[in-house]
């Protein structure tokens, strides 16, 4: 069972589709998954979203590998959305095989965050950190459809070998789409 969410406590981006503007109120919360599966073994909980002076996302803090992560890592993306009282599997979803050799492909959406990292190849190893120091997540001009407002659930299933065996984790994360 999920805690209420107040939306006080959440942060805000702001995203402008067309004319109108959609603003995304992120839960910097992370949930266990509803497949039973452990959280990952990557700590975002040091990190602070806050909205700079030009109203751009800016992420600081620091990112905590708490265990090995061995080639190959998978990951699979997936959402569901809030819709009349029910969770529907929402539109958003991929399926990485194997994301160490496209840590830093430039035709892929991580891209930007990827390319700032101290460490950009597999594998990573228990105790690795990564520091975000006034990363700029940004304000994006993004069409976004009337019917994808509301609440989401964003999960984050990762795969990775740890002592020759295959583990699965999975992350889950709130996010509101409100109209701005």
């Amino acid at each position: 069972m999920l805690p209420s969410w107040n939306k006080n406590e959440k942060r805000r981006t702001t995203f402008f589709p067309g004319e109108g503007k959609v603003l995304v109120d992120v839960d910097d919360e992370v949930y266990e998954c509803e497949n039973s599966l452990p959280i990952a073994a990557v700590l975002f909980s040091n990190l602070e979203y806050t909205l700079d002076d030009d109203k751009v996302l800016t992420i600081n803090g620091r990112i905590d590998i708490t265990d090995d992560y061995e080639a190959p890592i998978g990951l699979n993306f997936s959402t569901q959305h809030l819709e009349r009282g029910e969770w529907r599997t929402g539109v958003f979803s991929s399926l990485i095989k194997d994301f160490c050799p496209d840590i830093l492909n430039p035709m892929k959406p991580w891209y930007f965050v990827t390319k700032t990292l101290n460490q950009t190849k597999c594998p990573y190893k228990k105790g690795h950190v990564e520091i975000m120091d006034d990363f700029k997540y940004g304000t994006y001009g993004v069409p976004i459809p009337f019917n994808m407002l509301g609440e989401w659930k964003l999960f984050w299933e990762i795969s990775t070998k740890r002592n020759g065996q295959m583990v699965k984790e999975c992350n889950m994360q709130r996010v509101f789409l409100t109209d701005g």
